[in-house]
This record gives structure tokens, sequence and C-alpha cells, in this order.
């Protein structure tokens, strides 16, 4: 096995996940509930859709958030937080490239 070239420090940040608890993913689910709900209470027409980046379908248009020009749906969005805080992935580009929402979508 070479050595590490950085000091001796082995690069752990490609296999470094962490778990997330159940107070975090209760937070993640309970934000993103609230931006579906505040968008629905400020207007966002029931049958308003938008096309999600990831699973590739025209989906509700409340709750979708847009990461760095990337619009993800309100269950994609919420797929990326829980595995983002998992430390799965670390940015949204990252998230798609896994492709593993739109192979699943249902």
């Amino acid at each position: 096995m070479d050595a590490p070239r950085n000091g001796g420090i082995p690069d752990m940040s490609r296999s470094f996940t962490r778990f997330a608890s159940d107070r975090q993913l209760q937070a993640v689910y309970s934000v993103m509930r609230l931006l579906a709900d505040d968008d629905r209470q400020r207007g966002t027409l029931v049958d308003s859709c938008v096309w999600c980046a990831a699973c590739r379908r025209d989906r509700a248009a409340a709750g979708a958030v847009t990461y760095d020009g990337i619009l993800l749906c309100n269950g994609c969005a919420t797929e990326y937080e829980v595995l983002h805080i998992a430390g799965i992935v670390a940015q949204p580009h990252e998230f798609l490239a896994q492709g593993t929402v739109a192979a699943t979508a249902g």
C-alpha cells in the first residue's frame, strides 16, 4: 500500500459517513413539510407543477427547492437533505450523479 502524500494523514473525505440522529431526521422532515405548507398558504396552486431534476418527473411545485440552480421536488429535496446530513452527499450535483432517485421514483 502506498503511503499517503498529504503528510501521513489518509484522505477520508470520500469514505467518511456519519449517521443522522433521529432528531436530525425529524427536523429535516418537519422543515420540508413546512416549506410545502408555506408555499400552499402563499397561494401556490395545488395542481401547479415543476420538473424535478432528480426524479425527472412533473411534481407538485409546493415545497420544491432550488440548490445551486438545480430544482428538486419536495420529496427529492427531502432525500437530498437526509443524505447530506448523513455525509453521503456533499453537493446537489453528487446527489444527481448517484441517480438513485430517478431509478426508483414511482
